[in-house]
Protein backbone atom coordinates (compact mmCIF):
# COMPACT_ATOMS: atom_id res chain seq x y z
CA UNK A 1 0.00 0.00 0.00
CA UNK A 2 1.08 3.56 -0.62
CA UNK A 3 1.20 6.23 2.05
CA UNK A 4 -2.21 7.79 2.61
CA UNK A 5 -0.82 11.27 1.96
CA UNK A 6 0.04 10.32 -1.60
CA UNK A 7 -1.86 9.41 -4.71
CA UNK A 8 -0.63 6.92 -7.27
CA UNK A 9 -0.61 7.74 -10.95
CA UNK A 10 0.28 5.16 -13.57
CA UNK A 11 1.33 6.19 -17.03
CA UNK A 12 1.15 4.03 -20.14
CA UNK A 13 4.55 4.35 -21.75
CA UNK A 14 5.26 3.56 -25.39
CA UNK A 15 8.78 2.21 -25.29
CA UNK A 16 9.37 2.89 -28.98
CA UNK A 17 8.25 6.52 -28.85
CA UNK A 18 10.85 9.03 -29.96
CA UNK A 19 11.85 11.81 -27.60
CA UNK A 20 9.87 15.00 -28.07
CA UNK A 21 12.05 17.91 -29.04
CA UNK A 22 11.18 21.55 -28.48
CA UNK A 23 11.46 23.91 -31.41
CA UNK A 24 14.45 26.21 -31.17
CA UNK A 25 15.84 29.38 -32.59
CA UNK A 26 18.94 29.21 -34.70
CA UNK A 27 22.28 29.61 -32.94
CA UNK A 28 23.74 33.09 -32.53
CA UNK A 29 27.37 34.06 -32.25
CA UNK A 30 28.66 36.87 -30.08
CA UNK A 31 31.98 38.69 -30.34
CA UNK A 32 33.30 36.12 -32.77
CA UNK A 33 32.66 33.23 -30.42
CA UNK A 34 32.35 29.75 -31.84
CA UNK A 35 28.95 28.27 -31.10
CA UNK A 36 28.17 24.59 -30.80
CA UNK A 37 24.42 24.42 -31.22
CA UNK A 38 24.09 20.91 -29.80
CA UNK A 39 25.59 20.46 -26.36
CA UNK A 40 26.64 16.86 -25.80
CA UNK A 41 26.80 15.44 -22.32
CA UNK A 42 28.32 12.02 -21.73
CA UNK A 43 27.41 9.96 -18.69
CA UNK A 44 29.23 6.66 -18.53
CA UNK A 45 29.58 6.64 -22.30
CA UNK A 46 25.95 7.61 -22.97
CA UNK A 47 25.63 10.85 -24.91
CA UNK A 48 22.77 13.17 -24.02
CA UNK A 49 21.87 15.76 -26.64
CA UNK A 50 20.05 18.66 -25.07
CA UNK A 51 17.62 20.92 -26.85
CA UNK A 52 19.35 23.04 -29.48
CA UNK A 53 20.30 26.35 -27.90
CA UNK A 54 22.85 29.09 -28.29
CA UNK A 55 26.09 28.42 -26.38
CA UNK A 56 28.05 31.66 -25.92
CA UNK A 57 31.73 31.16 -25.06
CA UNK A 58 34.42 33.76 -24.37
CA UNK A 59 37.23 33.79 -26.91
CA UNK A 60 40.24 33.29 -24.70
CA UNK A 61 39.28 31.02 -21.82
CA UNK A 62 36.36 29.02 -23.20
CA UNK A 63 34.07 30.59 -20.62
CA UNK A 64 30.48 29.40 -20.95
CA UNK A 65 28.00 31.76 -19.31
CA UNK A 66 25.48 28.94 -18.95
CA UNK A 67 27.79 27.16 -16.52
CA UNK A 68 27.79 30.09 -14.08
CA UNK A 69 24.09 30.87 -13.60
CA UNK A 70 23.55 28.96 -10.34
CA UNK A 71 19.92 27.88 -9.98
CA UNK A 72 18.78 29.19 -13.38
CA UNK A 73 21.35 27.32 -15.46
CA UNK A 74 20.17 24.87 -18.11
CA UNK A 75 21.35 21.41 -17.11
CA UNK A 76 25.00 20.57 -17.69
CA UNK A 77 27.21 17.82 -16.32
CA UNK A 78 29.26 18.97 -13.35
CA UNK A 79 33.05 18.81 -13.69
CA UNK A 80 33.16 17.45 -10.15
CA UNK A 81 36.70 16.82 -8.96
CA UNK A 82 37.84 15.05 -12.12
CA UNK A 83 36.82 11.48 -11.27
CA UNK A 84 35.55 9.47 -14.22
CA UNK A 85 31.81 8.71 -14.28
CA UNK A 86 32.28 5.24 -15.74
CA UNK A 87 31.66 2.36 -13.36
CA UNK A 88 35.12 1.20 -12.19
CA UNK A 89 36.57 -1.81 -13.99
CA UNK A 90 35.50 -5.09 -12.45
CA UNK A 91 32.47 -3.50 -10.78
CA UNK A 92 28.76 -3.29 -11.52
CA UNK A 93 25.97 -1.08 -10.19
CA UNK A 94 23.62 -3.08 -7.96
CA UNK A 95 21.41 -0.22 -6.76
CA UNK A 96 20.95 3.54 -7.15
CA UNK A 97 18.92 6.36 -5.65
CA UNK A 98 18.63 9.95 -6.91
CA UNK A 99 16.89 13.15 -5.91
CA UNK A 100 16.35 15.33 -8.99
CA UNK A 101 15.32 18.95 -9.26
CA UNK A 102 12.54 19.83 -11.70
CA UNK A 103 13.36 20.94 -15.24
CA UNK A 104 13.49 24.39 -16.84
CA UNK A 105 10.79 26.85 -15.79
CA UNK A 106 9.86 30.27 -17.18
CA UNK A 107 10.79 31.89 -13.86
CA UNK A 108 10.39 31.26 -10.18
CA UNK A 109 8.12 33.55 -8.21
CA UNK A 110 10.87 35.32 -6.25
CA UNK A 111 12.94 36.12 -9.33
CA UNK A 112 9.90 37.33 -11.21
CA UNK A 113 8.56 39.52 -8.42
CA UNK A 114 11.93 40.93 -7.36
CA UNK A 115 13.79 41.31 -10.64
CA UNK A 116 12.27 40.11 -13.92
CA UNK A 117 8.82 41.67 -13.65
CA UNK A 118 9.99 45.12 -12.51
CA UNK A 119 12.73 45.28 -15.16
CA UNK A 120 10.35 44.19 -17.93
CA UNK A 121 7.87 46.89 -16.91
CA UNK A 122 10.62 49.50 -16.62
CA UNK A 123 11.79 48.85 -20.17
CA UNK A 124 8.22 48.74 -21.51
CA UNK A 125 7.39 52.08 -19.88
CA UNK A 126 10.61 53.86 -20.83
CA UNK A 127 9.61 56.54 -23.32
CA UNK A 128 13.06 57.22 -24.78
CA UNK A 129 13.93 53.77 -26.06
CA UNK A 130 16.07 55.23 -28.83
CA UNK A 131 18.57 56.11 -26.07
CA UNK A 132 19.56 52.44 -25.93
CA UNK A 133 21.20 52.90 -29.34
CA UNK A 134 23.85 55.03 -27.58
CA UNK A 135 25.40 51.77 -26.35
CA UNK A 136 25.41 49.22 -29.16
CA UNK A 137 25.25 46.07 -26.99
CA UNK A 138 22.01 47.35 -25.44
CA UNK A 139 20.44 48.57 -28.67
CA UNK A 140 18.25 45.46 -28.80
CA UNK A 141 16.31 46.88 -25.83
CA UNK A 142 14.69 49.34 -28.23
CA UNK A 143 12.40 46.54 -29.39
CA UNK A 144 12.84 43.99 -26.60
CA UNK A 145 9.98 42.79 -24.43
CA UNK A 146 9.90 40.23 -21.66
CA UNK A 147 9.21 36.66 -22.79
CA UNK A 148 7.09 36.25 -19.67
CA UNK A 149 3.80 37.62 -20.93
CA UNK A 150 1.37 35.83 -18.63
CA UNK A 151 2.43 35.57 -15.00
CA UNK A 152 -0.32 33.11 -14.09
CA UNK A 153 0.39 30.75 -16.98
CA UNK A 154 4.19 30.95 -16.97
CA UNK A 155 5.74 31.71 -13.58
CA UNK A 156 6.75 28.45 -11.85
CA UNK A 157 5.66 26.47 -14.94
CA UNK A 158 7.75 24.03 -16.97
CA UNK A 159 8.94 25.25 -20.38
CA UNK A 160 8.85 23.10 -23.54
CA UNK A 161 12.64 22.77 -23.37
CA UNK A 162 12.29 21.74 -19.74
CA UNK A 163 9.99 18.92 -20.79
CA UNK A 164 12.30 17.85 -23.61
CA UNK A 165 15.40 17.91 -21.41
CA UNK A 166 13.62 15.80 -18.78
CA UNK A 167 12.78 13.23 -21.44
CA UNK A 168 16.38 13.21 -22.64
CA UNK A 169 17.65 12.69 -19.10
CA UNK A 170 15.17 9.86 -18.61
CA UNK A 171 16.48 8.19 -21.74
CA UNK A 172 20.03 8.52 -20.45
CA UNK A 173 19.12 6.96 -17.09
CA UNK A 174 17.38 4.11 -18.90
CA UNK A 175 20.62 3.28 -20.69
CA UNK A 176 22.88 3.75 -17.69
CA UNK A 177 20.69 1.75 -15.31
CA UNK A 178 19.16 -0.74 -17.74
CA UNK A 179 20.12 -3.70 -15.56
CA UNK A 180 18.49 -2.18 -12.47
CA UNK A 181 15.26 -1.50 -14.33
CA UNK A 182 15.26 -4.98 -15.85
CA UNK A 183 15.84 -6.68 -12.49
CA UNK A 184 12.42 -5.75 -11.11
CA UNK A 185 10.30 -8.83 -10.54
CA UNK A 186 7.72 -9.66 -13.19
CA UNK A 187 4.40 -8.06 -12.40
CA UNK A 188 5.94 -5.39 -10.13
CA UNK A 189 6.22 -1.70 -10.92
CA UNK A 190 9.32 0.43 -10.76
CA UNK A 191 7.99 3.30 -8.65
CA UNK A 192 9.21 6.89 -8.98
CA UNK A 193 8.23 9.74 -6.66
CA UNK A 194 7.51 13.44 -7.25
CA UNK A 195 6.57 16.39 -5.09
CA UNK A 196 3.03 17.54 -5.85
CA UNK A 197 3.82 20.87 -7.55
CA UNK A 198 3.07 20.92 -11.28
CA UNK A 199 6.68 21.59 -12.28
CA UNK A 200 7.91 18.58 -10.30
CA UNK A 201 5.20 16.15 -11.42
CA UNK A 202 5.44 17.26 -15.06
CA UNK A 203 9.21 16.86 -14.97
CA UNK A 204 8.75 13.34 -13.60
CA UNK A 205 6.16 12.52 -16.26
CA UNK A 206 8.46 13.64 -19.07
CA UNK A 207 11.41 11.85 -17.48
CA UNK A 208 9.29 8.69 -17.38
CA UNK A 209 8.54 9.04 -21.09
CA UNK A 210 12.27 9.05 -21.79
CA UNK A 211 12.90 6.26 -19.30
CA UNK A 212 10.12 4.16 -20.77
CA UNK A 213 11.41 4.52 -24.32
CA UNK A 214 14.36 2.30 -23.45
CA UNK A 215 12.96 -0.22 -20.98
CA UNK A 216 10.13 -2.70 -20.86
CA UNK A 217 9.74 -2.23 -17.10
CA UNK A 218 6.35 -1.10 -15.81
CA UNK A 219 6.73 2.39 -14.38
CA UNK A 220 4.58 4.10 -11.76
CA UNK A 221 4.64 7.62 -10.33
CA UNK A 222 3.68 8.31 -6.73
CA UNK A 223 2.84 11.92 -5.85
CA UNK A 224 4.05 13.14 -2.45
CA UNK A 225 2.06 16.08 -1.14
CA UNK A 226 3.86 19.25 -0.05
CA UNK A 227 2.34 19.88 3.36
CA UNK A 228 3.73 21.66 6.40
CA UNK A 229 2.62 18.89 8.77
CA UNK A 230 4.45 16.01 7.06
CA UNK A 231 7.64 16.37 9.04
CA UNK A 232 10.52 14.47 7.44
CA UNK A 233 8.23 12.15 5.44
CA UNK A 234 8.34 14.39 2.39
CA UNK A 235 10.29 15.40 -0.71
CA UNK A 236 10.08 19.07 0.33
CA UNK A 237 11.52 19.22 3.86
CA UNK A 238 11.99 22.99 3.65
CA UNK A 239 8.19 23.27 3.62
CA UNK A 240 7.83 21.33 6.87
CA UNK A 241 10.88 22.62 8.77
CA UNK A 242 9.86 25.33 11.22
CA UNK A 243 13.36 26.80 11.45
CA UNK A 244 13.74 27.29 7.69
CA UNK A 245 13.47 30.90 6.51
CA UNK A 246 13.10 31.52 2.80
CA UNK A 247 14.63 34.99 3.07
CA UNK A 248 17.87 33.81 4.67
CA UNK A 249 20.92 34.96 2.75
CA UNK A 250 19.29 38.08 1.31
CA UNK A 251 21.26 40.50 3.49
CA UNK A 252 24.64 38.87 2.84
CA UNK A 253 24.10 38.49 -0.92
CA UNK A 254 22.88 42.10 -1.17
CA UNK A 255 26.19 43.28 0.29
CA UNK A 256 28.11 41.57 -2.52
CA UNK A 257 25.51 42.61 -5.11
CA UNK A 258 26.33 46.24 -4.38
CA UNK A 259 30.01 45.55 -5.08
CA UNK A 260 29.82 43.55 -8.29
CA UNK A 261 27.06 45.59 -9.98
CA UNK A 262 28.87 48.92 -9.55
CA UNK A 263 30.91 48.64 -12.76
CA UNK A 264 28.07 47.71 -15.16
CA UNK A 265 25.80 50.32 -13.56
CA UNK A 266 28.40 53.01 -14.22
CA UNK A 267 29.02 51.75 -17.76
CA UNK A 268 25.36 51.62 -18.74
CA UNK A 269 24.34 54.88 -17.07
CA UNK A 270 27.17 56.74 -18.79
CA UNK A 271 25.63 55.75 -22.13
CA UNK A 272 21.92 55.77 -21.20
CA UNK A 273 21.58 58.10 -18.18
CA UNK A 274 17.84 58.52 -18.57
CA UNK A 275 17.10 54.88 -17.79
CA UNK A 276 18.93 54.98 -14.45
CA UNK A 277 20.17 51.40 -14.26
CA UNK A 278 20.13 50.01 -10.69
CA UNK A 279 21.46 46.96 -8.87
CA UNK A 280 18.20 45.10 -9.35
CA UNK A 281 18.20 45.95 -13.07
CA UNK A 282 21.64 44.37 -13.46
CA UNK A 283 20.54 41.20 -11.68
CA UNK A 284 17.37 41.07 -13.79
CA UNK A 285 19.35 41.33 -17.03
CA UNK A 286 21.67 38.53 -15.96
CA UNK A 287 18.74 36.38 -14.89
CA UNK A 288 17.05 36.98 -18.24
CA UNK A 289 20.12 35.42 -19.87
CA UNK A 290 19.29 32.15 -18.14
CA UNK A 291 15.51 32.29 -18.34
CA UNK A 292 15.40 33.38 -21.99
CA UNK A 293 17.71 30.48 -22.77
CA UNK A 294 15.23 27.96 -21.39
CA UNK A 295 12.27 29.77 -22.99
CA UNK A 296 13.62 30.77 -26.41
CA UNK A 297 16.98 28.95 -26.52
CA UNK A 298 18.68 32.28 -27.19
CA UNK A 299 19.31 35.52 -25.30
CA UNK A 300 20.99 38.80 -26.15
CA UNK A 301 21.61 39.33 -22.44
CA UNK A 302 24.26 36.59 -22.52
CA UNK A 303 26.54 38.64 -24.78
CA UNK A 304 30.03 39.38 -23.47
CA UNK A 305 29.63 42.86 -24.96
CA UNK A 306 27.13 43.51 -22.15
CA UNK A 307 28.71 41.72 -19.19
CA UNK A 308 32.29 40.53 -18.84
CA UNK A 309 33.20 37.01 -17.69
CA UNK A 310 34.33 38.52 -14.38
CA UNK A 311 30.90 40.09 -13.91
CA UNK A 312 29.25 36.74 -14.60
CA UNK A 313 31.46 35.23 -11.92
CA UNK A 314 30.24 38.00 -9.62
CA UNK A 315 26.63 37.05 -10.37
CA UNK A 316 27.40 33.41 -9.67
CA UNK A 317 29.10 34.34 -6.39
CA UNK A 318 26.10 36.43 -5.32
CA UNK A 319 23.92 33.35 -5.69
CA UNK A 320 26.46 31.16 -3.89
CA UNK A 321 26.38 33.54 -0.93
CA UNK A 322 22.58 33.60 -0.84
CA UNK A 323 22.22 29.83 -1.12
CA UNK A 324 24.92 29.22 1.48
CA UNK A 325 22.81 30.92 4.15
CA UNK A 326 19.50 29.73 2.70
CA UNK A 327 19.99 26.03 1.95
CA UNK A 328 23.70 25.37 2.41
CA UNK A 329 26.12 25.07 5.29
CA UNK A 330 25.36 28.62 6.46
CA UNK A 331 21.93 27.28 7.47
CA UNK A 332 22.91 25.02 10.35
CA UNK A 333 19.90 22.73 9.92
CA UNK A 334 20.61 22.09 6.23
CA UNK A 335 22.19 18.62 6.75
CA UNK A 336 19.25 17.69 8.97
CA UNK A 337 16.86 18.29 6.08
CA UNK A 338 18.88 15.97 3.85
CA UNK A 339 19.55 13.20 6.36
CA UNK A 340 16.06 11.58 6.11
CA UNK A 341 16.65 10.97 2.39
CA UNK A 342 20.14 9.64 3.13
CA UNK A 343 18.86 7.22 5.76
CA UNK A 344 15.97 6.05 3.57
CA UNK A 345 18.30 5.56 0.61
CA UNK A 346 20.79 3.56 2.69
CA UNK A 347 17.98 1.26 3.82
CA UNK A 348 16.58 0.92 0.31
CA UNK A 349 20.00 0.02 -1.11
CA UNK A 350 20.54 -2.63 1.55
CA UNK A 351 23.13 -0.63 3.46
CA UNK A 352 21.10 0.10 6.53
CA UNK A 353 22.49 -2.86 8.49
CA UNK A 354 25.72 -4.82 8.81
CA UNK A 355 24.96 -7.42 6.13
CA UNK A 356 26.12 -6.45 2.62
CA UNK A 357 26.23 -8.38 -0.67
CA UNK A 358 22.92 -10.33 -0.65
CA UNK A 359 20.37 -9.52 -3.37
CA UNK A 360 16.65 -9.73 -4.00
CA UNK A 361 14.49 -9.38 -7.08
CA UNK A 362 12.84 -6.21 -5.76
CA UNK A 363 13.19 -2.62 -6.93
CA UNK A 364 16.79 -1.49 -7.12
CA UNK A 365 16.51 2.08 -8.42
CA UNK A 366 14.83 4.95 -6.55
CA UNK A 367 14.18 8.23 -8.40
CA UNK A 368 12.51 11.25 -6.80
CA UNK A 369 11.72 14.75 -8.12
CA UNK A 370 11.48 17.93 -6.10
CA UNK A 371 12.66 21.57 -5.98
CA UNK A 372 15.93 23.48 -6.09
CA UNK A 373 16.34 23.44 -2.31
CA UNK A 374 16.49 19.68 -1.87
CA UNK A 375 19.70 18.74 -3.75
CA UNK A 376 21.56 21.21 -1.53
CA UNK A 377 20.16 19.66 1.64
CA UNK A 378 21.25 16.21 0.49
CA UNK A 379 24.68 17.47 -0.57
CA UNK A 380 25.18 18.99 2.88
CA UNK A 381 24.02 15.77 4.56
CA UNK A 382 26.67 14.00 2.48
CA UNK A 383 29.32 16.60 3.35
CA UNK A 384 29.86 17.64 -0.29
CA UNK A 385 30.87 21.12 -1.51
CA UNK A 386 31.92 21.83 2.07
CA UNK A 387 34.50 24.59 2.54
CA UNK A 388 34.85 24.02 6.27
CA UNK A 389 35.74 20.41 5.57
CA UNK A 390 38.56 21.60 3.33
CA UNK A 391 39.97 24.50 5.34
CA UNK A 392 38.78 23.83 8.87
CA UNK A 393 37.63 27.46 9.06
CA UNK A 394 34.08 28.53 10.01
CA UNK A 395 31.95 27.97 6.93
CA UNK A 396 30.75 31.54 6.44
CA UNK A 397 34.30 32.91 6.49
CA UNK A 398 34.82 31.14 3.17
CA UNK A 399 32.31 33.48 1.50
CA UNK A 400 33.38 37.09 2.14
CA UNK A 401 31.00 39.75 0.82
CA UNK A 402 33.63 42.23 -0.37
CA UNK A 403 35.47 39.99 -2.83
CA UNK A 404 35.11 36.63 -4.58
CA UNK A 405 36.67 33.57 -3.01
CA UNK A 406 37.72 31.77 -6.17
CA UNK A 407 38.94 28.73 -4.22
CA UNK A 408 35.60 27.96 -2.58
CA UNK A 409 34.12 24.48 -2.68
CA UNK A 410 30.52 25.73 -2.47
CA UNK A 411 29.50 26.29 -6.12
CA UNK A 412 25.78 26.12 -6.72
CA UNK A 413 26.05 26.21 -10.52
CA UNK A 414 27.50 22.70 -10.27
CA UNK A 415 24.78 21.55 -7.88
CA UNK A 416 21.51 23.35 -8.66
CA UNK A 417 20.97 23.71 -12.42
CA UNK A 418 17.59 22.74 -13.77
CA UNK A 419 17.38 18.93 -13.53
CA UNK A 420 20.27 19.01 -11.05
CA UNK A 421 20.52 15.73 -9.17
CA UNK A 422 22.35 14.09 -6.29
CA UNK A 423 22.53 10.33 -6.08
CA UNK A 424 24.17 7.31 -4.52
CA UNK A 425 25.22 4.14 -6.32
CA UNK A 426 25.78 0.80 -4.63
CA UNK A 427 28.46 -1.00 -6.64
CA UNK A 428 29.74 -4.54 -6.28
CA UNK A 429 33.27 -5.36 -7.37
CA UNK A 430 34.50 -8.86 -8.16
CA UNK A 431 37.89 -8.38 -9.76
CA UNK A 432 38.68 -4.68 -9.62
CA UNK A 433 42.37 -4.03 -10.07
CA UNK A 434 44.03 -2.91 -6.86
CA UNK A 435 40.88 -3.14 -4.75
CA UNK A 436 39.38 -5.81 -2.56
CA UNK A 437 36.21 -7.49 -3.73
CA UNK A 438 33.08 -6.28 -2.03
CA UNK A 439 30.39 -3.61 -1.90
CA UNK A 440 31.12 0.09 -2.28
CA UNK A 441 29.15 3.34 -2.55
CA UNK A 442 29.66 6.31 -4.87
CA UNK A 443 28.06 9.75 -4.61
CA UNK A 444 27.11 11.22 -8.00
CA UNK A 445 26.30 14.91 -8.53
CA UNK A 446 25.11 15.87 -12.01
CA UNK A 447 27.03 13.05 -13.61
CA UNK A 448 30.22 13.53 -11.60
CA UNK A 449 31.43 11.12 -8.88
CA UNK A 450 32.26 12.97 -5.65
CA UNK A 451 34.31 11.41 -2.82
CA UNK A 452 32.54 11.18 0.52
CA UNK A 453 34.23 12.51 3.68
CA UNK A 454 35.33 10.54 6.75
CA UNK A 455 34.76 7.83 7.83
CA UNK A 456 34.78 7.03 4.12
CA UNK A 457 38.45 6.70 3.22
CA UNK A 458 38.27 6.91 -0.59
CA UNK A 459 40.00 3.54 -0.72
CA UNK A 460 37.47 1.84 -2.97
CA UNK A 461 37.52 1.67 -6.78
CA UNK A 462 37.10 5.14 -8.25
CA UNK A 463 37.58 6.70 -4.79
CA UNK A 464 34.36 5.04 -3.63
CA UNK A 465 33.44 4.30 -0.02
CA UNK A 466 33.57 0.76 1.37
CA UNK A 467 30.11 -0.52 2.27
CA UNK A 468 30.88 -0.94 5.98
CA UNK A 469 32.39 2.55 6.14
CA UNK A 470 29.32 3.95 4.42
CA UNK A 471 27.07 2.33 6.99
CA UNK A 472 29.10 4.01 9.73
CA UNK A 473 28.95 7.27 7.79
CA UNK A 474 25.14 7.15 7.59
CA UNK A 475 24.77 6.24 11.25
CA UNK A 476 27.12 9.05 12.28
CA UNK A 477 25.30 11.63 10.15
CA UNK A 478 21.93 10.53 11.53
CA UNK A 479 23.23 10.99 15.07
CA UNK A 480 24.64 14.43 14.25
CA UNK A 481 21.65 15.79 12.33
CA UNK A 482 18.13 15.18 13.61
CA UNK A 483 15.26 16.61 11.59
CA UNK A 484 12.73 16.92 14.41
CA UNK A 485 15.19 18.59 16.79
CA UNK A 486 16.88 20.94 14.34
CA UNK A 487 13.61 21.94 12.68
CA UNK A 488 11.78 22.33 16.02
CA UNK A 489 9.04 20.11 14.61
CA UNK A 490 6.28 18.59 16.68
CA UNK A 491 4.15 17.31 13.76
CA UNK A 492 4.64 14.60 11.18
CA UNK A 493 7.11 11.77 10.92
CA UNK A 494 10.84 11.82 11.65
CA UNK A 495 11.77 9.67 8.65
CA UNK A 496 10.86 8.99 5.03
CA UNK A 497 8.45 6.06 4.74
CA UNK A 498 7.41 6.06 1.09
CA UNK A 499 10.47 4.17 -0.16
CA UNK A 500 9.37 1.26 2.03
CA UNK A 501 5.75 1.53 0.94
CA UNK A 502 6.27 -0.44 -2.24
CA UNK A 503 5.93 -4.19 -2.64
CA UNK A 504 9.40 -4.89 -1.26
CA UNK A 505 12.61 -3.01 -0.62
CA UNK A 506 16.11 -4.04 -1.57
CA UNK A 507 17.67 -5.78 1.41
CA UNK A 508 21.13 -6.97 2.21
Amino acid sequence: MFASSSSLRLYALATSAALARASALGPRSYAGDAVDANELHAYDGVELVHVRRQVPDADTIHFNVLHHLSGIAPYFDSPGVGLQPQVPAGCSVEGASYLLRHGDIYANDFDYESYLGPFGSKVANYTSKSDFANFAPLSFLQSWSSPITNETEQVEKLTPTGAADAQALGKLFAKRYASLLASTSEGENVTLWAASSDRSTQTAQNFIQGLGSNTSASLALQIIQEEEDQGADTLTPHESCDTYEGSSGSEQSAAWRKVFTAAPIARFNAAVPGFNFTETDIVAMMEFCGYEMVINNSSNFCSFDIFTPEEWLGFEYMNDIMYNYNIGYGFTASPSLGTPWLSATAAALGLGNATLNATTESQKIYLSFSHREEPAFIASALGLFNDSGVTGAPINESLPTDRINYDRAWRTSRLLPFLGHVGLERITCTNATGAQEGTYVRAIVNGAPMPLPSPCNQDGPGESCAGADFQTFVQTRAEMYDFATDCANTEGEDAISFFANITTAMTA
